[in-house]
């Protein structure tokens, strides 16, 4: 640099004026973190202004791939997000802020969505190392000056940023005893001085010691005003002055500048309505700070139910805001406080404490606490059947409180409780639409839904299929009586679609989406932007039911339909619009025939190869799953060498995916390994196979308690490397199998297995390697002799029964007497004698 340098950059962490050194625990923390598992970690490093956590920032992160991002807590969470999501393979993120107070706490459970690990380290002042920080100081400004290094005594300050300021006025000479005389002192031998950090909100400061002198309100300058007012009390005054005055200036603040603020009640109050309202803030914490100050402000003076309410406030607040731990805290303080109230008047607060606990019940499942949710939605029930007993207008309270039980027994695999809640739930219903259609038809049409779903669940499909045909029924009078739910009408008919698909019953589930498609179509005239994204969705659904009932051209003229409504979608770029029109033309691939399916599959790879470099978090599995498929092409194309190069990647990043994708996209990318698992394996590519056949194995461990299907999924993939395996006369195979029937024994009830399939073909297996092996050759007669039982009992179709009875056969083969294994077989098969 030409020019002498300002206090400014002098001063500036970055430029690294004066040497770093010291922070050993810290640097010992921090390259901990670094070096530890997992491909992305996000760690907050926070401490007061001045401190020097910018400065061990940078030292540590200079020369590797960590990434700092100073002043974290000014971003807001969508930037934050996105740079989080655009992480690759084993990124470390170090983020610098002032405090981790609920700002952080927000990121850290959003991060936690999407499997981003997080960790934070508090940096805090060491007067042990003041000394020799001075003396550098003085020695290295001194130098870059020209000027003579002074020797004097390191003065008792607080922060190395405040010693660093009292040693370069040592070196004009100033004394460095007087804060404000050190920044006046600064301030006059810099012209420009700067505008941003903490030297500028000291400046601020100073300059605002002047009480004719009023602050100007630029984001940038009120952002700065509120910073410094965290240091200087008379700032802090003035700045609360001056917000109590002008309210209206929360329009012009940002979010962090007002977070800064909401210690105060009075600025607070005077804010909050202008918070409130504004769309900017809606999903930040801010306007949940604001409610916790107002109700700390109203604790002493207000009475219980206006604490109540203000608790279940902030606790809807707050779970907008991505805080969920803080929600859970405040709705149990609700409950706590509407308790005492009903206990004190039944009559009037009852109602609100039936609300409350049901609040309460999904502040539980936010938090992943199923259990808690169901014993919450146990008592709102018990208190709903009280106050129904005693007061009819009460009944709609129980219906609805009946149906969320019914949720929560459904979410811990309780069947028959959740069957019978609902099933209650609907009785109610319909007696309350047949007294009062114009208030309860929609609530009626819902649970009929439920009830459907609640049908299916426990094995009873018959009566669901009737259930869900009066679902029908009741949501087109609900739409013919008023057309603003035709939108939601139409999102049921999607759902009542895919149950029904699910079952089994496609033929069923046709005229039910073209219903809902027609009537998108009709919404997606008057509204496009909003409605054909969910048009596309439907014609997709469309295209694959068509697709497996092998009506060929049906189903490529939905599909090739919902391919030119995501294209008009995407023509402006959007990202999330691109990558849904590629896996749009991915569905086109799996019901085209010819040399389209290539080209379509070939474009779906090409539109998200970018996407999944910018946005790994929503594109990255999309990504893999599409070059899954267009390896599997290449492979029947016999293009193998392009084919193997593709598998190589995407076997390559799989397992290494930055973020735990959702479980969603968990599933589909699991689902599209195994069918390129079974393509390899027809292409006589077995190590390749048995290496795609394992991931999928990893990815559905990994779902374990996040998704009900789980377990069932788990089994299945163990099953398949167990084929795999067996196919290559690997000894492996038979602990995989014998780990696949264990782990439908540990997820599964003896009746929920006796009519399994699934089941059944992996204890075919497993008796058919025993048998191989010539190890435990009677257990094989037992597993193969309960195979052929539960094939009997779920009608399993002729492959699955082939497969059964060559293992039958290779087990009888195995026996040192062949015909004393048959006959030991017939006998199992014969019912026991009772007497």
């Amino acid at each position: 640099m030409d020019r002498t340098p300002s206090p400014g950059e002098l001063l500036d962490p970055r430029r690294a004026v004066v040497p770093f050194h010291g922070r050993v625990e810290e640097l010992a923390a921090l390259t901990r973190w670094r070096d530890g598992d997992g491909v992305l970690s996000v760690l907050l490093l926070h401490g007061p202004a001045g401190v020097g956590k910018t400065r061990l920032a940078v030292h540590f992160a200079a020369g590797s791939t960590v990434r700092v991002v100073d002043d974290a807590d000014l971003i807001p969470w969508h930037d934050l997000r996105y740079l989080i999501s655009a992480a690759t393979d084993r990124t470390r993120i170090l983020l610098v802020a002032r405090d981790a107070g609920w700002w952080w706490s927000a990121v850290r459970q959003r991060a936690a969505d999407f499997g981003c690990p997080c960790a934070e380290l508090a940096v805090e002042a060491r007067p042990d190392e003041h000394g020799p920080s001075f003396a550098a100081a003085c020695a290295h400004f001194a130098d870059v000056l020209g000027l003579p290094c002074p020797t004097v005594m390191p003065p008792d300050v607080p922060t190395l940023h405040d010693l660093h300021l009292a040693a370069l006025a040592a070196v004009h000479g100033a004394s460095a005893d007087d804060p404000v005389g050190l920044v006046r002192r600064l301030i006059a031998v810099d012209p420009n001085p700067p505008t941003r950090g903490r030297l500028a909100e000291d400046v601020l400061a100073v300059t605002l010691l002047d009480e004719r002198i009023t602050p100007s309100r630029t984001p940038e300058a009120l952002e700065t005003l509120l910073r410094a007012a965290d240091r200087w009390p008379h700032v802090r005054r003035r700045a609360e002055e001056l917000f109590t005055a002008e309210p209206d200036l929360a329009r012009t603040a940002t979010c962090a500048t007002l977070r800064a603020l909401v210690e105060s009640p009075t600025a607070a109050a005077a804010v909050a309505r202008h918070v409130f309202d504004d769309p900017r803030f809606h999903g930040d914490p801010l306007p949940a700070l604001l409610t916790r100050t107002l109700l700390d402000h109203r604790a002493a003076t207000a009475g219980k139910p206006e604490l109540a309410e203000l608790h279940g406030v902030l606790a809807a607040r707050a779970a907008l805001a991505g805080l969920h731990e803080e929600a859970l805290a405040a709705a149990r303080q609700e409950v706590a406080r509407y308790r005492e109230l009903a206990e004190e008047d039944p009559v009037e607060h009852r109602p609100a404490l039936v609300d409350a606990v049901a609040d309460l019940a999904l502040r539980h499942v936010a938090v992943g606490r199923p259990e808690d949710a169901l014993a919450t939605s146990e008592e709102a029930v018990a208190l709903c059947r009280v106050a129904a007993a005693e007061d009819e207008d009460c009944v709609p309270h129980l219906a609805g409180a009946l149906d969320r039980l019914g949720q929560r027994y459904a979410a811990v695999g309780r069947r028959d409780e959740a069957l019978t809640a609902v099933g209650e739930a609907a009785a109610r219903y319909r007696d309350l639409a047949a007294a009062h259609p114009a208030l309860f038809r929609v609530d009626l049409a819902k649970v009929t839904h439920h009830h459907a779903v609640r049908l299916f669940d426990a094995g009873r499909p018959d009566e669901a299929a009737r259930v869900t045909r009066l679902a029908l029924a009741r949501w087109r009078e609900v739409a013919e009586a008023d057309p603003r739910y035709e939108a939601e009408f139409a999102r049921t008919l999607a759902a009542l679609a895919d149950l029904l698909s699910g079952q089994g019953r496609r033929d069923e589930a046709v005229p039910v989406v073209e219903e809902s498609i027609g009537v998108l179509r009709r919404l997606a005239r008057a509204n496009p932007r909003d409605f054909e994204p969910e048009l596309a969705g439907a014609l997709g659904g469309l295209s694959a039911l068509l697709g497996a009932l092998e009506r060929d051209a049906d189903a490529v003229r939905a599909a090739e339909e919902a391919v030119l409504v995501r294209r008009r979608i995407a023509r402006d770029g959007d990202p999330h619009a691109v990558g849904h029109l590629a896996v749009a033309l991915g569905d086109q691939v799996e019901v085209l025939r010819g040399p389209e399916r290539l080209t379509a599959a070939e474009e779906a790879v090409e539109l998200l190869r970018p996407l999944a470099v910018r946005h790994p978090v929503d594109h990255q599995v999309p990504y893999a799953v599409a070059r899954s498929r267009l390896a599997r092409l290449l492979l029947a194309a016999g293009r193998e060498d392009e084919a193997r190069r593709l598998v190589d990647e995407v076997l390559a990043v799989a397992p290494r995916l930055p973020h735990r994708p959702p479980v969603a996209h968990a599933a589909t990318l699991a689902s599209a390994l195994r069918d390129l698992a079974d393509s390899l394996a027809a292409h006589d590519h077995g190590h390749l196979a048995l290496r795609a056949a394992e991931q999928v194995v990893g990815i559905r461990r990994d779902l374990l308690g996040r998704s009900r299907s789980a377990p069932v999924a788990y089994a299945v993939a163990l099953h398949r490397t167990a084929v795999l395996l067996h196919d290559r006369s690997d000894p492996e195979a038979s602990g995989r199998a014998r780990l696949a029937v264990l782990v439908w024994h540990l997820t599964h009830t003896a009746d929920e297995l006796a009519a399994e399939p699934r089941y059944a073909d992996t204890l075919s297996l497993y008796a058919r390697v025993c048998a191989e092996s010539g190890r435990h050759v009677e257990r094989a007669l037992s597993l193969a002799h309960r195979a052929m039982v539960v094939l009997r009992n779920s009608h399993a179709t002729p492959d699955v029964f082939m497969r059964a009875e060559e293992a039958v056969d290779a087990v009888v083969r195995a026996h040192a007497d062949p015909e004393a294994a048959r006959a030991r077989m017939r006998a199992m098969s014969e019912p026991a004698n009772p007497w």
